[in-house]
């Protein structure tokens, strides 16, 4: 299996869901980031950033606001990625596993996100992740006003983990679903012990 794992698909299906579920306590020993959304019925409000080992039960993490969607125009930070965000690829790298939870969206803007990122995805760490909807994310950029070289980073990215050999994308959607679970569960078993 290879040792990385992006789960893709519309916003909605469950990746977010799938990994949290799969991984469970194990996720207290994970590197990384996750997004803790806010929702009000199926709409997006706030998103913050946490460390991954949060969603395995850690306790003690301040969630970091980086996108409100309640106002116009929508707002966002980009510092939290540029310090916390990565500070936490950083460390990621140092951990048995890592969870990316998510990644494809505005935070490709920040020059020194992309450069942890990379990092860590050439290091030997094991990571599972939301590899956010090409389509989705470059609309998401739009509405936050952002320029044009988002879309290219997002692009870029995408390029990159489809063309590495250590890397499977897996759609959760549809047809696919089945699979990229099973796809999840062997990584987990393989990987995230």
């Amino acid at each position: 299996m290879q040792k990385h794992l992006f789960l893709t698909g519309p916003a909605g299906c469950g990746k977010s869901e799938a990994i949290r579920k799969t991984l469970g306590s194990a996720l207290a020993g994970a590197g990384g980031i996750i997004t803790d959304n806010e929702r009000d019925g199926g709409a997006l409000l706030r998103c913050s950033l946490l460390p991954a080992a949060a969603a395995g039960g850690v306790e003690g993490f301040e969630a970091l606001p980086y996108l409100n969607l309640t106002g116009t125009p929508p707002r966002h930070d980009n510092e939290v990625f540029r310090s916390e965000g990565v500070r936490l690829l950083r460390e990621a790298a140092w951990y048995p596993f890592a969870v990316l939870d998510a990644v494809g969206g505005f935070e490709l803007l920040i020059p020194q996100f992309r450069e942890a990122l990379a990092e860590l995805l050439n290091a030997p760490t094991p990571l599972v992740g939301v590899l956010l909807c090409r389509k989705e994310a470059e609309s998401m950029c739009r509405r936050l006003g952002l320029s044009d070289r988002v879309e290219q980073n997002i692009g870029q990215l995408w390029k990159a983990l489809r063309a590495d050999p250590d890397t499977v994308i897996a759609d959760l959607s549809g047809l696919h679903r089945k699979k990229s679970l099973r796809l999840l569960a062997q990584w987990a078993e393989e990987y995230a012990r």
